[in-house]
């Protein structure tokens, strides 16, 4: 006899099943708002650095530095660009 005839689901317990994948709920505004204030403090951060870099330090990271300077001048809810 196999595991299979020996433990058979009723149909019952087939419709009642619960679903494999959970259904999660949408992010609420505040847990978006608080990605979003991330997200843009990041920016900001990686702009200073980028801002205080020299350009010995930018050259070996392959970035130019008048890429750099227009990347470092840009606001804060704007994505970084591409700095190559």
């Amino acid at each position: 006899m196999s595991f299979q005839s020996r433990n058979r689901l009723t149909l019952e317990q087939d419709l009642f099943a619960t679903p494999a994948v959970a259904v999660t709920p949408p992010p609420s505004f505040r847990q978006r708002l608080a990605v979003t204030i991330a997200v843009w403090r990041e920016r900001t951060m990686a702009r200073r650095c980028l801002a205080a870099m020299d350009a010995r330090s930018l050259r070996d990271a392959g970035i130019s530095p008048a890429a750099a300077a227009f990347e470092a001048g840009r606001p804060f809810w704007q994505r970084l660009g591409g700095l190559r």
